[in-house]
């Protein structure tokens, strides 16, 4: 009898277990994935330019986006894209200006996870003769980019800023070209 009531109860115990087993990977096998964020590949980046029918000047990483400078026959621009996994959506944010015959366009965001500034040089000549961008946040601090050929360049901030103070292009022999004052 103690063995019978004995073999009852380890009976019991394991059917509980087991049921707790079923109970807990049932429930782990629901739980939503988590979701998480990474820059859009080529092949995506391609598609959304052909999809947005616009032509790319630059693209610049984020750690887990691209911001990616563009224009199109009216204006300039850029977008911040970045994917959502696990479903794999693309997310933007789109900022942009129409074009003018000032000398540069400048068009930025002072917070966020990524302060930045796009500095588009709308003048010819003297994109031509730009190779690199200066942007003063204040008295001490400042962001560079070269442009490589290119008629502009995003420049990000490490930390959240109160405004733009001047833009700057310079040539080749680190001479001055063209300076503007003020945020965009």
């Amino acid at each position: 009898m103690f063995v019978q009531t004995c073999t009852q109860m380890t009976d019991g115990v394991v059917r509980g277990l087991v049921i707790l087993i079923v109970i807990m990977l049932f429930t782990s096998a629901c739980q939503p994935a988590v979701t998480t964020f990474r820059p859009p590949n080529q092949n995506e980046l391609q598609a959304f330019i052909k999809d947005q029918d616009i032509t790319p000047v630059m693209e610049k990483l984020l750690d887990d986006s691209t911001a990616l400078l563009y224009e199109n026959s009216t204006s300039f621009g850029y977008y911040t894209l970045t994917v959502q996994e696990p479903e794999g959506g693309l997310v933007s944010n789109h900022v942009s200006a129409a074009k003018s015959d000032q000398p540069i366009l400048i068009i930025g965001q002072l917070t966020g996870d990524w302060p930045l500034i796009a500095v588009v040089i709308q003048d010819a000549a003297l994109a031509a003769e730009t190779t690199a961008i200066e942007v003063s946040i204040d008295s001490q601090n400042r962001l560079t980019a070269t442009t490589n050929g290119q008629v502009g360049a995003i420049l990000v901030s490490p930390s959240p800023v109160n405004e733009w103070r001047t833009v700057t292009l310079y040539n080749a022999q680190g001479q001055v070209l063209y300076s503007q004052e003020g945020q965009p």
